[in-house]
């Protein structure tokens, strides 16, 4: 009896070494280890993230989505706020706005962004706003006290209605986007709500798109500065629309 046990768990341990093998290989192959490496770097075709299918979102009944809004990519490391600003600019059809360095250097020069050599480096909420009203729009500056807790909601209104709405937050250690839509997924949880970001800095996903998305309570948690202004500002947003329309507009 003992031989036979020990002959059974000989060979139930020869099966479970074989599966091991076997699964360790595939999962080499699935994270392009050295198991799985191959001549033709087949673990460059692996993607993380899904691509944003702007026609479903338009359609879908639980999302309020903001169409012909993506984010222009940034040149430099310090340029998210004029960035931001060509995007919101364009979809507005502001006259003299073109999607190229050129005009993203010189409307930072226009608000007096500062450069990584700087000890606060970036564009500052006010003088976003001094640009904007400068420039045909009437800007709203809003922040939040912490824990007030309506600024989502402020920010989901103004999407339901339609308003591209700036947003500063602590992402790169401070950063701004556009908010360009809203996902209630399952209405009956909040805490799944995808918010929806026209992003200069589309780079960490697998799909350079101008659009980037994150958890609306992740993004309500890490949505502060407290590195490149005086103070810690909590929810910084600017609500901007025209004063009268420019002479065009995107065709959607």
């Amino acid at each position: 009896m003992k031989e036979t046990a020990f002959l059974a768990l000989s060979l139930l341990a020869m099966i479970l070494l074989f599966f091991c093998a076997t699964s360790c290989a595939v999962l080499g192959e699935a994270l392009g280890g050295p198991e799985g490496a191959s001549s033709d770097n087949k673990s460059s075709d692996i993607t993380w993230f899904p691509v944003i299918n702007t026609t479903i979102l338009i359609r879908s009944p639980n999302v309020d989505f903001i169409p012909c809004l993506k984010g222009y990519q940034q040149t430099t490391d310090y340029t998210c706020g004029p960035s931001a600003l060509i995007s919101l600019a364009k979809f507005y059809g502001m006259p003299g706005i073109e999607e190229n360095a050129a005009t993203e250097i010189r409307i930072a020069k226009e608000l007096g962004t500062r450069g990584l050599n700087s000890s606060k480096p970036g564009t500052k909420p006010q003088e976003m706003v001094a640009w904007l009203q400068k420039n045909g729009f009437d800007a709203k500056l809003q922040f939040e006290d912490q824990g007030e807790g309506n600024a989502l909601q402020q920010l989901r209104d103004n999407l339901r209605h339609g308003m591209p709405t700036l947003v500063e937050w602590i992402d790169l250690s401070g950063h701004w986007a556009v908010a360009v839509g809203y996902d209630y997924r399952n209405v009956s949880d909040p805490w799944d709500d995808i918010l929806i970001l026209a992003d200069p800095y589309d780079r960490y996903d697998d799909y350079q798109d101008g659009y980037s998305f994150v958890n609306a309570n992740r993004f309500y948690g890490m949505w502060f500065d407290s590195l490149c202004f005086d103070n810690i500002t909590w929810r910084t947003m600017i609500t901007a629309t025209p004063r009268k329309p420019f002479l065009r507009r995107p065709r959607l």
